[in-house]
């Protein structure tokens, strides 16, 4: 065999190593994904190599369990295993509150401005939440106070819908094939003249895409040619 197929060959079998479940028992080890995690420090070990897990143990926990007799050392690995998957679950179960109350954050945002509402009265819509929730379903009273609906928040999390509006709408006019532009006037909170951009496009699927594109202040001498280069821009 060739040197070149030789190592083909042995890049396969490390990229198709599995975990060995004695290798628990032997080096206190177990399987969290695609990665080892000792049991006793909590360090982990990128690929499921036997050599590797054994040095570790026989370097950093050469006396660990020296007294035990072999059914008190598996039972040790069993309890440690258990630990480690309910400190998992912990961490699983708040990962995934995080990211929900960041994604109701982000729906109510978006709502908001929609609607044109003051970016205050999101902690108002809070509060009401939360006194609603303590009389009907008071268990996920906790959930909703985890929603964070600050002033500062709405804005960032407005800006950060913006952007990906934006960004989206970039990655979809470069595939139409046919596109539209429509003009509308409308005032701000502070009665200024506002000129609203909206474009529609076409791609070569006949999917459509409509989509505010700009909106810019009007000034008494605003011209065509103005207008045309802000939708350019």
């Amino acid at each position: 065999m060739s040197c070149s197929k030789l190592s083909k060959k042995q890049k396969i079998e490390e990229e198709c190593r599995v975990f060995n479940e004695n290798w628990t028992e032997k080096y206190f080890f177990t399987d969290v994904g695609v990665k080892a995690a000792c049991l006793i420090c909590s360090e982990t070990v990128a690929v499921f190599k036997e050599y590797n897990l054994k040095r570790h143990f026989q370097t950093k926990h050469a006396n660990f369990g020296h007294n035990l007799s072999k059914e008190e050392l598996q039972k040790k690995a069993n309890d440690l295993t258990k630990r480690l998957k309910q400190q998992q679950n912990v961490f699983d179960k708040t990962s995934s509150l995080q990211r929900n109350a960041t994604k109701a954050s982000f729906i109510l945002a978006n709502k908001i401005a929609k609607q044109n509402k003051s970016f205050a009265e999101a902690e108002f819509i809070k509060d009401c939440m939360v006194d609603a929730v303590s009389v009907v379903c008071p268990e996920v009273k906790s959930k909703v106070e985890a929603i964070s609906l600050s002033r500062r928040t709405i804005v960032r999390r407005i800006d950060a819908i913006a952007v990906n509006i934006h960004e989206q709408l970039l990655t979809a006019s470069g595939r139409f094939q046919w596109f539209s532009i429509a003009l509308d006037e409308s005032t701000d909170i502070q009665d200024t003249a506002k000129l609203l951009i909206y474009i529609r496009g076409i791609d070569e699927n006949f999917e459509i895409t409509e989509e505010l594109l700009s909106m810019e202040s009007l000034k008494d001498t605003t011209t065509g040619k103005a207008v045309f280069c802000n939708c350019m821009n």
